[in-house]
């Protein structure tokens, strides 16, 4: 497998779309047509005006998967909340991607993905296999706007299939507003869709979670919720619980994109290991019922969590990329992806710190670097994967030498 990676910020779209896709087949050297391609763009951009400039560079029969992202990461650039597209073309030389999608995520999201989970069984999915899912992450149908939730996906994955593989993946939105997303199915163009990439043969992905957050308290129990609002938190109203704990030193209004809350999966008294920590992102607040809306609805009565904080250190990051370059070090990288939460941008987090760069420095050259700001990323806590907020998932592709 070879992996060329293109990137363009210029506002025209037929224009990006040729600089990106030209970049692409340029870096990788080839000269033969790509296999297959994997791109993702802000909401600037028309998807289906994208996605024929493209066509037309890498050839009309060649799928083209992918959705929004509200910015793009490269080995030597990086952008958010703009005009930015960025894709890979794959050339895979014996090794196979197989793509699966389902439609109807507006509808309900459990029952798509328990018709993904079964043709993943069909398609015969392992425990083991390498799996990718990327699905639409917002939902204006109803005239509003509604997340739509890795929590319901997976579980209906899970019960189509009998168990959930080693997944890593991202809900998709193309910019801090919510615009209505598109997504790239292969052949076309489409809206509320789940797509899993499964690799074959000779390909392995390994992932690193990073949530650059720490625990700032003890725990709290959630004695009362309502789908993605927690209700009640030590049986008192959230609102007025979460205010009296920070000292009203930190307005209610200002909970969205600031409160984190820290579910450990490992041993409660132990010493911190962020591979054990699902972290969970503020959404908003209800007012009415003094509730905090959560990005995901999985915070249910007798969750215990944590209030976590942001790292102002990034160097926790090197030793973490590092360790999977070590562990494929007999094996060729041929990408590395890493899906990052577009709140973590320093732009949008008020911080000076931009992960993208430690990325970049850490890399350093020894692989293509496709990166995306996303909204809700998808890997796995000890050993099951969940949707995560506020995280960084790192992922390495490598075959034999």
């Amino acid at each position: 497998m070879l992996v060329g990676v293109g990137y363009s910020d210029n506002p025209d779209t037929e224009a990006a779309g040729r600089q990106a896709a030209l970049e692409a087949v340029s870096r990788a050297g080839r000269s033969d047509p790509c296999d297959f391609v994997l791109m993702f763009s802000t909401a600037r951009h028309d998807a289906g005006s994208l996605r024929e400039a493209v066509a037309n560079v890498v050839g009309r029969s060649v799928p083209i998967v992918g959705g929004g992202a509200v910015g793009a990461i490269t080995n030597d650039r990086f952008g958010y909340a703009g005009d930015q597209i960025v894709m890979a073309c794959f050339w895979l030389d014996g090794s196979r991607i197989d793509l699966l999608v389902e439609s109807g995520l507006s509808d309900g999201e459990e029952e798509v993905g328990r018709r993904l989970g079964r043709r993943l069984a069909e398609a015969g999915i392992t425990p083991e296999s390498p799996v990718m899912l990327f699905y639409d992450a917002i939902d204006r149908t109803g005239g509003g706007m509604r997340m739509l939730m890795a929590t319901y996906l997976l579980a209906g994955l899970e019960d189509g299939l009998g168990y959930l593989p080693d997944l890593t993946g991202a809900g998709l939105m193309g910019d801090f507003e919510c615009s209505p997303t598109y997504q790239w199915v292969g052949g076309g163009v489409a809206q509320h869709h789940a797509m899993a990439l499964s690799f074959k043969g000779d390909v392995k992905v390994e992932s690193v979670i990073m949530h650059g957050c720490r625990p700032a308290t003890g725990y709290y129990t959630v004695t009362a919720a309502d789908g993605q609002t927690i209700l009640e938190i030590n049986g008192r109203p959230a609102l007025t619980f979460l205010d009296e704990l920070l000292d009203k030193r930190v307005p209610p209004e200002s909970f969205p994109f600031f409160l984190i809350f820290g579910v450990n999966s490992g041993d409660r008294w132990g010493e911190f290991d962020e591979n054990n920590y699902a972290n969970r992102l503020c959404l908003g607040i209800d007012k009415e019922r003094g509730g905090v809306v959560m990005f995901e609805p999985d915070m249910s009565p007798g969750v215990e969590f944590q209030i976590m904080y942001r790292s102002l250190d990034l160097d926790y990051m090197k030793p973490r990329i590092e360790a999977l370059f070590e562990s494929a070090r007999d094996r060729n990288p041929v990408l590395a992806m890493y899906i990052d939460c577009a709140g973590r941008a320093s732009g949008y987090a008020g911080m000076d710190l931009e992960d993208a760069l430690m990325v970049q420095n850490t890399v350093a050259g020894r692989a293509p670097i496709l990166g995306v700001y996303s909204g809700v990323e998808i890997a796995s806590i000890r050993g099951r994967p969940r949707g995560l907020d506020w995280t960084g998932v790192f992922c390495l592709f490598s075959v034999p030498r």
